[in-house]
């Protein structure tokens, strides 16, 4: 029988979600190593003694991308399995061929001979003039990632064995993250205690329903929402219910308590795991030349410099904590106003700042959400991307049912409407559930295959994960219904995927989620989300569960209205995450005598962006999976990046006089910042389609912290 991991890549077929099995993990992966260590010993043959003048593209490049492609992708399985049903089975098998997986990748990304093949094709002028704006680009950043891998050093032993370390850790900080989610719960029985719940919290925490299980499967636990008992969790949807709905002050605080410290105390206690990997980042980046990590970060991105992203930083700190502080004052003289005298603390902000929104935009999100049911939500947001960009989705149904890995998972074909025959440009799975201590938490792509000429004829078409954390319906019978934020996060999960569709390259190279500089990964997520924002669009994606009735102008205004509402405080987080982590890969030297501990710095950064207090023993920062086990490492600020051009993208919409501009405007998007992303420099790019390049103010517009 064969191994449906291996036959996977044989067949060029979708991963086997639903068949594969932890024990078939490693055998699969040992053999496509040794196939890629023959392959490695079979072209560097070859390459050794070539005339570099007589060097081709395809004897290069495509023969390279045709190895690379069976390892990575099987990889990309396990990877992205971890992260969407992680279990102590797939874990193991993660760590058994970490080791062995990492060795080989290494030994092609610092083969000196594949390196000098490339920087030939580099250095010979007249092929240099005939190769695409895409193949120049690629050879380019092909050189930089090889330098940047170590190619250079004469001996690799070190940072070979830092890469690997780092690689166990982040996986050690992923595993506590999750875990850390079953590690704290609190059992009320007094249902005054949680005064301000609304019913649908109740209902989810008075049932416990197995993560295996589908999301409208019913759990035979004995609780129920009226006479409970509950049970509060770090659940994401239970704990911010909690901090925006419960009166119970002294719930608040536990909740949020658990929540700031759930991964700095055993048994999922991140601290020594962010001291190791702060020490050995240094450290790599020394090896390569450069002064901090963060310089070595910044070599492959669009911000040029770490004074550039101070300078953004401090100019955006500098208009919106004055703002903050007033948004304070008012915060604390409502809460004066309804009871609570005592000075606002971290886990009052959200319940105060609820019950202002409330009062003065009169926003009840439980009213909100029955008209958001997910079925109307997904109809009206792929209607608006088939008006935008030409592009219909539509359930997969190819004679077959597709594996997936757990029930609740969807599966799409977007399809090419514009031509005269319909082709199939992607195919993408939609995990949009939440898993406590299964599931990562926020909204993620995982790329199964990348678009690819090369791989297959004549073209190998995407296919990709997306994923949210959105709440399942608490059983059978229950409509899942959306916040509004939900709604905006699954139009940000649906843009990520449109790039990775829509893509115009060639090859993988460029066609991958990594293909573009990280500044910019997520302007299409950023600005698909802006659409809710638009009447039509609201009109399109909503319909009352009950009698399908669209949101009235009136809901949709004081949507609009409440849009900049705390505006600055918001903005302050991200800036607060952005200024840490160029505070702790630039600057904090790990290995300085009498320096100043993690949390001293955690809290130092925190005072100059919060305007509420942390509580004196808060360690969130051990949280931050960005920041220490993604790949945001010196790098958070892309958030704000990304945010400033997809708002100013955006903004043609607004200025177009008429539906056909309007129109022509989302194809002209979809040709430039869709197509071309990845092919050629960004900043080109986005001139290709705004006319002009960024502009510096869009994020302080799109805050209300400068007027239009």
């Amino acid at each position: 029988m064969i191994n449906p991991l291996t036959r996977c890549v044989q067949e060029y077929a979708a991963p086997p979600y639903a068949t594969l099995r932890a024990s078939d993990i490693a055998p699969a992966l040992r053999a496509a190593i040794d196939e890629l260590t023959l392959d490695l010993n079979s072209i560097e043959d070859d390459l050794e003694d070539a005339e570099a003048d007589l060097l081709t593209w395809e004897a290069v490049m495509d023969r390279l991308e045709i190895i690379d492609d069976p390892l990575d992708r099987l990889w990309r399985v396990v990877n992205h399995l971890c992260s969407v049903m992680n279990s102590a089975e797939l874990r193991a098998a993660q760590a058994e061929l970490q080791k062995e997986v990492l060795e080989i990748q290494n030994r092609r990304a610092q083969s000196p001979i594949m390196f000098r093949a490339i920087t030939a094709l580099r250095a010979n002028a007249t092929q240099w003039k005939d190769y695409t704006l895409e193949q120049q680009r690629i050879i380019t950043r092909a050189i930089q990632a090889a330098t940047l891998s170590g190619v250079a050093l004469v001996d690799k032993t070190r940072f070979n064995a830092i890469h690997l370390r780092l690689t166990q850790l982040t996986s050690a900080f992923t595993n506590n993250l999750l875990d850390s989610v079953k590690h704290w719960s609190l059992i009320v029985h007094d249902k005054r205690q949680l005064d301000g719940l609304p019913t649908s919290t109740l209902a989810r925490c008075a049932q416990v329903r197995p993560n295996s299980l589908p999301c409208n499967a019913v759990a035979d636990g004995g609780a129920t929402p009226t006479d409970g008992p509950w049970k509060l969790s770090l659940d994401p949807s239970v704990f911010a219910s909690v901090l925006k709905y419960c009166t119970n002050r002294g719930i608040r605080a536990q909740i949020w308590h658990a929540y700031v410290t759930k991964t700095a105390i055993s048994p999922c206690d991140n601290m020594p795991i962010i001291a190791e990997m702060l020490e050995l980042r240094h450290e790599k980046a020394k090896l390569l030349g450069f002064s901090s990590f963060a310089e070595l970060s910044l070599a492959s991105k669009m911000a040029p410099s770490v004074a550039t992203v101070d300078t953004l930083v401090a100019s955006l700190q500098s208009k919106a904590l004055p703002v903050a502080r007033k948004e304070l004052a008012a915060l604390q003289a409502f809460a004066l106003v309804h009871g609570q005298s005592d000075p606002i603390e971290s886990y009052d902000s959200f319940y105060w700042a609820e019950k202002m929104r409330q009062t003065n935009y009169q926003l009840d999100d439980e009213a909100l959400k029955l008209y958001f049911p997910l079925p109307r939500v997904l109809a009206g947001l792929f209607s608006l991307v088939e008006r935008l960009f030409g592009v219909h989705i539509e359930a997969a149904n190819d004679g077959k049912e597709a594996e997936t890995w757990h029930p609740d998972v969807l599966v799409f074909n977007m399809v090419a409407r514009d031509d005269d025959e319909p082709v199939v440009l992607a195919q993408f799975f939609l995990d949009l559930f939440s898993r406590p201590g299964l599931k990562k938490h926020n909204c993620w792509i995982d790329v199964a295959a990348s678009r690819s000429q090369v791989l297959a004829y004549p073209v190998r078409i995407p296919l990709f994960c997306l994923m949210a954390d959105l709440s399942p319906p608490v059983d059978a019978t229950s409509p899942c219904l959306l916040s509004f934020t939900d709604v905006q996060n699954v139009f940000t999960s649906v843009g990520f995927g449109l790039r990775i569709a829509l893509t115009a390259a060639n090859y993988t190279a460029s066609s991958r989620a990594t293909g573009v500089e990280w500044d910019i990964v997520n302007v299409p997520g950023d600005f698909l989300a802006q659409f809710c924002f638009d009447r039509a669009t609201m009109r399109m994606v909503s319909g009352h569960v009950e009698t399908g009735e669209t949101l009235p102008d009136a809901m949709f205004d004081q949507l609009v209205a409440a849009r900049r509402f705390r505006a600055a405080t918001a903005l302050l987080g991200q800036l607060r995450r952005a200024a840490l982590d160029m505070e702790l890969y630039h600057r904090y030297d790990p290995s300085s005598p009498g320096k100043e501990t993690l949390a001293q710095v955690y809290h130092r950064i925190s005072s100059e962006f919060t305007v509420v207090p942390l509580m004196a023993d808060d360690r969130h920062f051990c949280s931050l999976q960005h920041t220490f086990a993604g790949d945001y490492a010196a790098g958070y600020y892309s958030y704000m990046w990304s945010e400033m051009l997809a708002t100013d993208a955006y903004a043609a919409f607004d200025e177009a006089p008429s539906m056909e501009e309007w129109t022509a405007l989302g194809r002209r998007y979809k040709e430039t910042m869709m197509a071309l992303v990845g092919t050629m420099d960004p900043a080109d790019v986005f001139e290709r389609f705004r006319g002009r390049q960024p502009d510096p103010d869009a994020l302080l517009k799109h805050h209300g912290l400068l007027h239009p």
